[in-house]
């Protein structure tokens, strides 16, 4: 039976797909196809319910077969009375599947209600129907009351099962939704596990290096020890020092064997560790991407049923409306697609009913009477961007300017901040309520549904030529590339793609406006705020500092520059929700668990932007600093990455270091032949010139031979670290491992 619901929600929408391009009168020839593909897919869906005994869906296909049959070898032709009928039979058969689920019988159904229309369509006549279609509000009906005690199927054969697809010839198998998302957790515990793995590997590393420091220095000592080995057994000594005891002497000599065989073990322990962990790696990523690439499906999929509600409007409204979707193929998580689907609904919806005018206005403003509102969706790096836009009247302004008044809101001098007021919740401009409008909740759910995926919205329109709506989303909520930071005492991320910049605040750059500090970044003054205070109101933020590290977030076209205590790293993270049992925490969106086994709280964006702009988070200006510090150290950092470049420099301006980038080895070499630095920081593969040949440049320089050179990069094997020190590299730094307090102890020991 689960199988079953599975296979009609299909058929249904196949039998909406084409009847909708039915109505649209196509070519004869894509005509009569369609027509035998409906015919297939009443008569399959016949077969299919048989199967499990549900005999009401079962005789309405019979009935469709007829009529369909009768089409297809051209004996009637197809007018709005039977495309009327078949579309009630469309809906019927949605909610037939609906009771399923539920257990329900369906011999009050509206298909069994449908079925003498289809009995006397079968037999030439079509009946009219005895009211509007329900499916107009939102494309499915009132769900009908649980039966209990009415159920379908024994309970023992209602829970779903992987089923082969014989027919497909595939070799194909479907799987439950929710298996997948268990599976899709599974991996990302055992994706943290394997960081953990990394982690301890970099301790046991760090133990065996420490194993070594001490066989060394007991080396140096060595020798002393041997002369008074030799005075205890009557050989020649320096009588000037007291002999030692046989048992001392022989505990050294024990001590010096126990060094050197804890160093060999240690050794040995990191070689098979080293090993273990890559074999980890190498069997968990690319089960992450095969269980990712499962959950991947197309953007029509959140489309799906858009075309039949956009016909059922227009319908209703009077109106002449063509709904067109292109880049159904881009490819989502199936997370993201199931929090698309009502944001696309509610401006879809939106569109049709604010934006397109009545036949005659448009006819009257110049337009055609045909309107268009189009989807459109494109891969833009690790995001989806979803464009929806219509050809209508646009946004009247001095409506939303008058509900605003009514409303209180505060008054937005900018004609684009005033247009984003209809996003507040509860905000509308219509006239009356009715069933499709005039609640005031369709673009407040727009909003908090994409924001919700760590995705922003924004619109821009033309008066009397239409509305233009942009969607951001990730492609996937379960990983996502986030900056990691420190406010509050607490380790927080946010996503990268809401970060706009990493910069640094000095006190002569803070001003006051209207009462509120801003820094100016760009030549557009920004509000600034703690993200310590926001998280925590009790928090002080400390402003000794003539340097602080600012992130700069955005949420939608609004951007808020944030005090951090530090910046920690850019990194990949697995996001997890936190529970059922803690449903809504304020600016916090998920949680992370790190490699060193503590959470990190996953930040919603678009909260703290809006609770700074509310007057949250304000953070006392930084002090200027009672004395002129002393002339800093000067470094470059040579990076292509420019999130990378960006991080590095702001860790180490934080740390007190002047610094200067560059986007690869040539730039770098540029720059170096006209100034002087203290210290080099370099990836390695970078275009134009790598990071090898930039160091071996510095090295043959009679001018800079002397300046240390620092690798960075994410090339990790015993060549690669041989080739770096062949080069002249004075340290060499996996970004696995990265930890930016090793980054600045190394440099401190080098300046």
């Amino acid at each position: 039976m689960a199988t079953f619901r599975e296979e009609l929600e299909e058929h249904v929408r196949t039998f909406n797909q084409n009847v909708l391009a039915l109505e649209k009168a196509p070519p004869a020839a894509e005509q009569s196809e369609r027509v035998k593909t409906l015919f297939r897919t009443a008569h399959s869906l016949k077969g299919a319910a048989r199967s499990v005994n549900v005999g009401v869906i079962e005789t309405a296909c019979h009935h469709l077969e007829s009529i369909l049959s009768a089409v297809r070898d051209g004996h009637r032709t197809l007018g709005p009375d039977l495309f009327a009928l078949l579309f009630a039979a469309a809906d019927a058969f949605e909610e037939a599947g609906m009771r399923l689920r539920e257990s329900q019988d369906l011999a009050d159904a509206p298909l069994a209600a449908l079925l003498p229309r289809l009995t006397a369509a079968a037999g030439g006549t079509v009946a009219a129907a005895a009211s509007p279609p329900w499916a107009l509000d939102a494309l499915r009906p009132v769900e009908a009351p649980r039966e209990p005690d009415r159920p379908m199927v024994p309970a023992s054969t209602a829970a779903a099962a992987p089923s082969w697809d014989q027919g497909s010839g595939s070799g194909s198998v479907r799987v439950s939704a929710e298996k997948l998302d268990t599976l899709l957790a599974r991996v990302g515990e055992l994706q943290v596990a394997q960081r953990r793995v990394e982690a301890r590997l970099g301790d046991l590393a760090a133990l065996r290096d420490l194993a070594a420091q001490w066989k060394a220095e007991w080396k140096r000592v060595d020798h002393y020890f041997a002369k008074e080995a030799l005075a205890v057994a009557g050989g020649p000594a320096d009588r000037a020092a007291p002999a030692m005891p046989k048992r001392v002497v022989g505990t050294l000599r024990q001590t010096g064997d126990n060094l050197r065989t804890l160093e060999k073990t240690l050794d040995r322990l990191v070689v098979t560790m080293t090993g273990d962990s890559r074999l980890l790696d190498q069997a968990t990523r690319p089960l992450d991407d095969d269980v990712r690439r499962v959950r991947m499906l197309p953007f029509d999929d959140a489309c799906a049923g858009l075309d039949r509600m956009a016909r059922d409007l227009a319908h209703a409204l009077g109106k002449d409306v063509e709904l067109r979707i292109d880049g159904g193929a881009v490819e989502l998580d199936r997370s993201i697609l199931e929090g698309l689907k009502d944001p696309l609904r509610h401006l879809v919806r939106n569109a049709i009913d604010h934006g397109v005018e009545p036949p005659a206005d448009r006819v009257r403003a110049g337009k055609s009477r045909h309107a268009t509102v189009r989807i459109t969706a494109a891969m833009r790096g690790a995001q989806v961007e979803i464009h929806v836009e219509d050809d209508g009247r646009g946004i009247d302004l001095d409506a939303v300017r008058a509900q605003a008044r009514r409303r209180k809101i505060e008054e937005q001098p900018d004609a684009a901040d005033v247009a984003r007021l209809i996003f507040h919740p509860g905000f509308s401009t219509a006239a009356i309520v009715t069933d499709v409008s005039g609640r005031g909740v369709g673009l407040d759910v727009v909003k908090s549904r994409v924001e919700a995926l760590h995705g922003t919205v924004d619109l821009s329109f033309v008066p009397g030529r239409g509305t233009h709506f942009t969607l951001t989303a990730p492609l996937t909520l379960t990983t996502l590339r986030a900056v990691l930071v420190r406010a509050g005492g607490r380790t927080c991320a946010v996503a990268g793609t809401n970060v706009l910049k990493l910069a640094h605040a000095r006190a002569a750059d803070v001003r006051g406006v209207a009462g509120r500090d801003t820094i100016t970044f760009d030549g557009v003054p920004l509000p600034l705020a703690s993200l310590g205070a926001v998280l925590n109101p009790e928090y002080t933020q400390d402003t000794t500092r003539d340097r602080i590290p600012v992130v700069v977030v955005a949420a939608g076209a609004t951007r808020v520059a944030f005090i951090v205590d530090e910046l920690l790293a850019e990194q990949e993270i697995l996001i997890s929700n936190l529970g059922a049992r803690i449903r809504r925490v304020p600016f916090v969106a998920g949680a992370t668990l790190l490699p060193s086994g503590r959470i990190a709280l996953v930040l919603n964006a678009a909260n703290l932007v809006r609770s700074v702009l509310r007057g949250g988070g304000r953070a006392a200006r930084p002090a200027v600093p009672a004395a002129p510090t002393a002339a800093r150290k000067r470094l470059l950092v040579v990076e292509d990455s420019m999130t990378t470049r960006a991080l590095m420099k702001s860790i180490l301006e934080a740390a007190g270091y002047d610094v200067a980038t560059a986007v690869d080895g040539h730039a770098g070499w540029q720059y170096l032949e006209g100034n002087d630095v203290d210290l080099v920081v370099s990836d390695v593969d970078m275009p134009n010139m790598d990071g090898f040949g930039l160091t071996a440049a510095v090295r043959a320089s009679a001018r800079h031979a002397d300046v240390p050179v620092i690798l960075v990069t994410a090339r990790e094997t015993d060549a690669d670290k041989t080739r770096g020190v062949e080069a002249g590299a004075n340290a060499y730094l996996v970004k696995g491992a990265f930890d930016q307090r090793t980054l600045l102890e190394t440099i401190k020991q080098m300046v």
